[in-house]
């Protein structure tokens, strides 16, 4: 049997007219060559949006251990400064590595010559047409091929003695809602140009949109604003009216050269530190040449193929059982060939961009395997296979070895939290439809397992004889979460009302704009509304998981301080909150002391009184936070006190603190952490919880455990 070489591609997106042309062809290239593909689909890194910052996660699971070497697309690192991508590259030490569009040192980096391509196509422009005011739509600043365009229509002015006028260059950052808000500008402004050449073309595109929807409000020569090019020959260039005149990238040359590449660097062959391939100017009908229109076979590859299955519509359910049923068939209905859903197995983290270049930061070592579908078919899973590392994407039994296989790596995430992945096997080439599957399970598996742990929680405290002082608690609880529940299905009829109405509205001339942003505003409201339902009931739910999981068990561990120790470093090194304050760790009792009781749940009160402090402080000077953490012995016990100097509780907070669930945080906080946190050391470890205020401000929390004294 063959032995395939499996090789990872990171890319921030695949579905996007510039992306899919890129994915479509390394698809192709895998596929002639015989290798298997892992692809690890985030978003671009630090692109200051709330929407893409939980996506990029996934360029943490990339490891050796499944691949044998990587590619590295450049629009992904299009936002971040040459030393964060620097400190990104440094996480995939050892693996072959090839990298396009960006020279990266010991990779071989593949370019595409720019700036010649650009050069035509705007001489083009000059001395084709007699073009003389040529507006110019720049590229990220960060980004190498951008430059070399700009420095291109810079050099094409000055060759033809046509003055640089500074009023008509724009800043770009190759996305099509920048292209749509630039022309949106220039239209209303009323900036004059003999044509506009954009840095790419999904900005161009954008910007052929905004002249479609502001030609019918502004009074305007349509036929001049949409003389412009663009650059990529994206597949949807092809499709516009007119066909967009831009430069093109060898995608199936450039693709096919980089999978070869990386297997001679696989196997040990000496390859080029680069490789450059020329870009061609294609001439259409957007600069105003008479070109006839032509599709391609890539055109019919980028097809829908399934138009009518609506994903958020078939997956919805807060039953898994159900939701399970349900995916299997929208898979069935794509004819995707395999697909995993897999849940990090130490639970929730946040998760921010900028942990990917610390070097302290690691995925969540393990994952556990909830639904697996393969080949065709739903696959019952052994418990043997349930739990797995986190990098591996799926446990062994699930790697074909009789056939190649493309793997699609996906993150699920519900607002902050990021709580697992989504793997799918490739097997067509339609990409459209992934994200919205991807969204819609992360929305619905949140939502369902809350609801399993809401029951799940309920059984844990009524059956738990060590905390029967939490008994009473479970109906306080059921009550919390059942006032959310109801809001929701308010919301929900509330939002379907709407739907029905936005329905009727499209195609109607009398809904103006301005009813279409009302109602969509009013849309916009209703989901906060849920985001907030659905965060607190996440929230009450994850509290008392994270200290219950435990309490059942009848078995008594015991561990060293030294081991505590270690597991709040990692703490400090991984939670973004924690990360952010100054955290002092004094230590005068031997870390080789023994303790009773089970340590995670000690490290999550810990955890929990850490972040309490952290929010004690003003929110507007993150830089002052303190928090300082004291270990030591009276003798017979081992205190632990944990305190800050922030703004302290009010009185009557502190008469009901380890008796109610009450806090100070509004509804940013549940109360339950501290309520929970003081019945477990009673009940777990039978030792004791108390706190003092300081003498000129803060609060400082203490617990105090019996030690197993040595013999």
């Amino acid at each position: 049997m063959k032995n395939r070489k499996t090789i990872g591609l990171m890319i921030n997106g695949l579905d996007g007219s510039y992306l899919t042309h890129f994915w479509l062809m390394i698809k192709k290239a895998v596929e002639k060559l015989d290798c298997n593909l892992i692809v690890y689909q985030g978003k671009a890194l630090n692109s200051n949006s709330v929407i893409t910052d939980k996506h990029s996660i996934v360029y943490g699971f990339v490891d050796n251990c499944r691949i044998d070497g990587l590619i590295i697309t450049s629009p992904l690192s299009n936002h971040i400064s040459s030393d964060d991508f620097q400190k990104l590259i440094q996480r995939y030490e050892g693996i072959p590595l090839v990298s396009i569009g960006k020279v990266v040192p010991g990779a071989t980096s593949i370019l595409v010559d720019n700036k010649k391509g650009m050069k035509n196509q705007i001489q083009h422009l000059v001395k084709d047409h007699g073009y003389k005011k040529i507006a110019f739509v720049t590229g990220p600043k960060s980004n190498y091929e951008a430059k070399e365009r700009y420095e291109a229509y810079i050099e094409v002015l000055e060759e033809n003695n046509i003055p640089i006028d500074n009023k008509i260059i724009f800043e770009g950052d190759f996305y099509s809602q920048t292209g749509y808000k630039i022309m949106k500008e220039i239209i209303s402004n009323n900036i004059e140009y003999d044509a506009i050449v954009f840095s790419n073309d999904d900005m161009a595109l954008g910007s052929l949109k905004a002249i479609g929807d502001l030609s019918k409000i502004h009074n305007f020569d349509i036929s001049r604003k949409k003389v412009m090019c663009g650059f990529d020959d994206s597949i949807m260039s092809k499709l516009t009216k007119p066909s967009l005149t831009t430069v093109s990238q060898p995608f199936e040359e450039l693709c096919e050269g980089a999978v070869k590449i990386l297997l001679e660097k696989i196997e040990g062959k000496k390859t080029d530190d680069l490789v450059t391939f020329p870009a061609v100017f294609v001439k259409r009908q957007s600069c105003g040449c008479k070109v006839e229109g032509d599709l391609d076979d890539l055109s019919n590859r980028y097809l829908r193929l399934i138009p009518n299955v609506g994903i958020h519509t078939e997956v919805q359910t807060y039953s898994l059982n159900s939701l399970y049923d349900k995916i299997t068939d929208v898979l069935k209905m794509c004819n995707l060939k395999s697909c995993f859903i897999s849940i990090y197995f130490e639970g929730t983290i946040q998760y921010n961009d900028s942990l990917l270049f610390k070097k302290s930061f690691n995925v969540p070592k393990r994952s556990e395997l909830l639904y697996a579908y393969y080949n065709d078919e739903r696959i019952e899973i052994k418990n043997s296979d349930k739990h797995f590392n986190t990098k591996d994407i799926v446990p062994e039994c699930y790697l074909p070895t009789e056939r190649r296989f493309i793997y699609l790596v996906n993150p699920l995430f519900f607002d902050k939290d990021n709580f697992g992945f989504l793997c799918i096997e490739m097997s067509n080439d339609d990409v459209i439809e992934i994200e919205a599957l991807r969204g819609e399970i992360s929305n619905t598996l949140k939502g369902a397992l809350i609801m399993l742990e809401r029951d799940n929680m309920e059984k844990i405290l009524l059956e738990s004889e060590r905390l029967s002082s939490l008994g009473q608690l479970v109906g306080g609880i059921s009550h919390n979460l059942m006032s959310p529940i109801m809001s929701i299905s308010g919301v929900q009829f509330a939002l379907e009302n709407l739907i029905n109405e936005y329905r009727k509205a499209v195609g109607d001339p009398e809904v103006s704009e301005e009813d279409h942003i009302e109602i969509s505003d009013e849309m916009e409201l209703w989901n906060n509304r849920l985001k907030e339902y659905n965060s607190y009931m996440s929230k009450v739910i994850s509290t008392v998981k994270s200290q219950t999981i435990h309490l059942n068990s009848n078995v008594t561990n015991d561990f060293t301080v030294e081991e505590l120790l270690q597991r709040i470093e990692f703490i400090k090194n991984n939670n973004i909150k924690v990360n952010l304050c100054n955290l002092n760790i004094e230590t005068t009792i031997s870390t080789k002391t023994k303790i009773l009781g089970d340590i995670s749940s000690l490290v999550q009160i810990l955890e929990n009184l850490i972040v309490n402090c952290i929010d004690s402080y003003n929110k507007n000077d993150e830089n002052s936070y303190i928090v300082d953490m004291k270990i030591y012995s009276d003798g017979n016990s081992v205190i632990f006190s944990v305190k800050d100097y922030g703004d302290g509780m009010s009185s009557e907070i502190k008469e009901k603190i380890f008796k109610h669930m009450v806090t100070s945080k509004g509804k940013n906080g549940t109360g339950l952490s501290l309520l929970l946190s003081y019945s477990t050391i009673k009940g777990r470890f039978r030792g004791e919880m108390w706190f003092e205020e300081n003498e000129n401000r803060g609060i400082a929390f203490y617990i105090s455990l019996p030690v197993i004294k040595s013999r």
